[in-house]
């Protein structure tokens, strides 16, 4: 086996062992001296070997920016940016200055602090910041000030300043409770675009994402609440205000401790949401409190902040929406201690609510089967496309350019608990107003059958009404329901019609029932229009609260079928 017994190393070039590297720049890298060098392997004593330069120059050096400049030689300052949304109670947050300095600098003023906004926590300026020192102050925003705070708040150093962005909404309570003799009545308006042709084809586009909600109550206020009143129009008349949602009231099951970072209650079909706000209130509008949700679930709300109060028992609390009145409410003085005003607002968020149609489909389009409520009388009309040409001297001439009637029925809902109204409301917001068409059968007894409709037959003997010389399978007059007693429900288009006698009449079904049907198991047949709402605004109102009654009236308008 070879045994090694030296190695050749190859020969020094300036005195270093490197071939690539001069022993002056390896010193100059990494920092040895000459003494180092020679310690090193293969390394020499320094030896300079400059250039002679007949014209002597000084060269002079420049620091590179480095992540040191990053961090030092500056003012810190952290949040740059605080929005805190609405402000319905003080809201207090920490800002952190670090001086980055490697010298002491003198905090100078506090600049940009209006009205409703502190600052504290350190001691008044000025006075010295010591190098790399950081120090916290509290920043506090009321909701005393200016209705919409936008401003920078800046620490003046004598180098320099840092600041910090503050937005913000101020709002106030509207802790006044309605007078439900009258009830509250909620708005929805949305805004369609509708463009229709000559034979009564529409276009329809919705302009607004979410409907413009209002809500208008009447009410009473007597000794220090009409006080109250009086000065919080004339101060805040104009500017928004945390609005509880009157009808959605619920009365704490148990007490809410101050401090306390949830509330137990109920959130189902409620108008609660997170990053939205609640109202607490007690016998009168001195006594109340608004929260700020953080989330939600079933059974309970949990918050940004804790309350500022302790909250028995039977205490009520509301969902609450910003709002603003849409005009000067007029006060009405009953005596010298009693008034009495009529208010309206507007909520100013997007009042978004689930879109659920009837699942009952016909022809691909939602059916409307909840019959209308009749304590009240139904009317209903047809609306034609009419042209009058009238030169004021002879007889008008009305022509029907369309030559077919959009049948207008009105519809009447009227019912008690939370489930119901949050249903309507989804229905309500699936329509859009006048953009979604659906079913909407008459739920009256249109047609007489007279004969058995067997399981396969395509034909309907009905009782003579004039079907074949006025109807002819036209649309809104061409497709119907059929409700047995049963409950059981057929839905079928007539395609033809025929007179088989001076009482009776024979219509065409587009097809089978699949089922015997004697004439004695109809309910009734009605007729069934395809329609929208004849409106884009919809009342709902609040006979009492959401556990109570509430009534909604609502007017549709047929339309076209053809491409069904």
């Amino acid at each position: 086996m070879a045994v090694l017994n030296a190695r050749l190393a190859p020969g020094a070039q300036g005195g270093f062992t490197s071939p690539l590297w001069a022993a002056d720049l390896y010193r100059r890298t990494t920092g040895a001296s000459p003494a180092e060098c020679v310690r090193r392997p293969g390394g020499a004593p320094l030896i300079t070997h400059w250039p002679v330069e007949a014209n002597g120059r000084t060269i002079t050096a420049t620091r590179l920016g480095s992540f040191l400049d990053e961090y030092y030689y500056r003012i810190h300052i952290s949040p740059r940016q605080l929005d805190l949304g609405n402000v319905v109670s003080v809201q207090t947050s920490n800002v952190m200055l670090w001086n980055a300095y490697l010298e002491p600098r003198t905090l100078l003023a506090i600049d940009g602090l209006d009205e409703g906004i502190l600052v504290s926590g350190q001691p008044a300026a000025p006075f010295l910041f010591q190098a790399t020192q950081e120090r916290t102050w509290q920043l506090s925003v009321t909701p005393d000030g200016q209705p919409v705070l936008d401003t920078v708040i800046e620490w003046e150093f004598d180098l320099g300043s840092a600041g910090i962005r503050v937005t913000a909404n101020r709002i106030i309570a509207w802790s006044f409770a309605p007078d439900w003799a009258d009830g509250v009545r909620e708005t929805l308006e949305w805004l369609t675009d509708i463009l229709s042709s000559e034979s009564l084809a529409e276009q329809r586009r919705a302009l607004r994402i979410a409907p413009r909600r209002f809500l208008q109550a009447s009410m009473y206020v007597e000794g220090r609440e009409r006080q109250l009143l009086d000065l919080a129009l004339y101060g805040w008349g104009s500017r928004v205000w945390a609005l509880p949602i009157w009808p959605e009231i619920q009365l704490l099951q148990s007490p809410t401790a101050a401090g306390a970072l949830r509330i137990n209650c109920q959130t189902a079909n409620l108008d609660f949401e997170a990053g939205g706000l609640a109202m607490l209130r007690g016998e009168d509008a001195f006594t109340y409190e608004v929260v700020e949700i953080l989330t939600l679930d079933a059974n309970g709300l949990n918050l940004k902040r804790g309350t500022q109060q302790p909250w028995p028992a039977r205490s009520r609390l509301y969902p609450a929406r910003p709002a603003q009145l849409v005009s000067a409410p007029q006060l009405t003085r009953l005596h010298d201690r009693l008034q009495s005003a009529e208010v309206r607002f507007l909520l100013l968020d997007n009042s978004d609510w689930p879109e659920t149609l009837p699942a009952m489909l016909y022809r691909g389009r939602p059916v409307l089967e909840q019959p209308p409520e009749e304590s009240e009388d139904l009317t209903s009309s047809y609306e034609r496309l009419l042209s009058t040409l009238d030169s004021g001297m002879g007889l008008p001439l009305i022509s029907d350019l369309a030559g077919k009637p959009m049948p207008i029925t009105r519809w009447r809902w009227l019912e008690m608990s939370r489930a119901k109204r949050a249903q309507l409301r989804a229905v309500l917001y699936g329509l859009r107003g006048q953009q979604v068409p659906i079913w909407l059968p008459t739920h009256a007894d249109d047609l007489t059958v007279v004969a058995t409709i067997g399981a396969l037959s395509t034909v309907i003997d009905i009782e003579y009404i004039g079907y074949t010389r006025f109807a002819q399978a036209r649309t809104g007059r061409r497709d119907i329901r059929i409700q047995l007693w049963n409950g059981s429900v057929f839905y079928r288009r007539i395609t033809g019609c025929t007179e088989l006698s001076i009482s009776v009449e024979r219509l065409v079904i587009d097809s089978a029932l699949g089922a015997q049907v004697e004439p004695s198991d109809i309910a009734r047949v009605s007729w069934m229009v395809l329609s929208r709402l004849a409106s884009d605004r919809v009342e709902i109102d609040h006979h009492a609260d959401s556990e109570g009654l509430a009534s909604c009236g609502l007017t549709f308008r047929g339309v076209r079928d053809d491409e069904l």
